[in-house]
């Protein structure tokens, strides 16, 4: 560049030609337009979709957090009600040798009948044998006052 400087200011024939600026644009082809139209719209749509990528990749992860997590919530209900199903089976188990053990009301009734019976038949042997016993005590008072 410097050369050309050098050149035009010592001919004075070359200074009026060469111009060291223009005030003209240039005109550039509707072709160069259309590409840096496409090149643009490519770039805003590339880096839309990158951030919509990345926005549905960030929900998709939060989505998949709290389906992870609702799921153990679930698996931790399910097994408490197995707990307690098998608690309730258990007790179910436990009732049930219950009432094949204990006695119905039927059986209860009739069993208070063999017992007043023994009872009854226990205290007139009683009686019995208290009035044995005082025949012999009284066959022994005589028998000692006799002699």
């Amino acid at each position: 560049m410097s050369f050309l400087v050098q050149l035009t200011s010592r001919s004075p024939i070359l200074r009026r030609n060469v111009r060291a600026f223009s005030t003209e644009a240039e005109e550039t082809g509707k072709m160069t337009t259309f590409r840096g139209g496409v090149l643009g719209f490519l770039f805003g749509v590339t880096v839309t979709g990158a951030a919509g990528y990345y926005y549905l990749l960030e929900e998709y992860n939060n989505a998949s957090a709290a389906l992870s997590k609702s799921v153990d919530e679930l698996q931790e209900s399910t097994e408490k009600v197995r707990n307690y199903a098998r608690r309730i089976e258990a007790i179910d188990r436990d009732v049930s040798k219950l009432k094949e053990s204990t006695a119905s009301l039927q059986q209860l009734h009739e069993l208070r009948a063999e017992f007043r019976k023994l009872y009854d038949t226990l205290n007139l042997e009683h009686l019995e044998l208290k009035t044995h016993i005082w025949g012999i005590e009284k066959d022994l008072n005589q028998g000692s006052s006799k002699h």
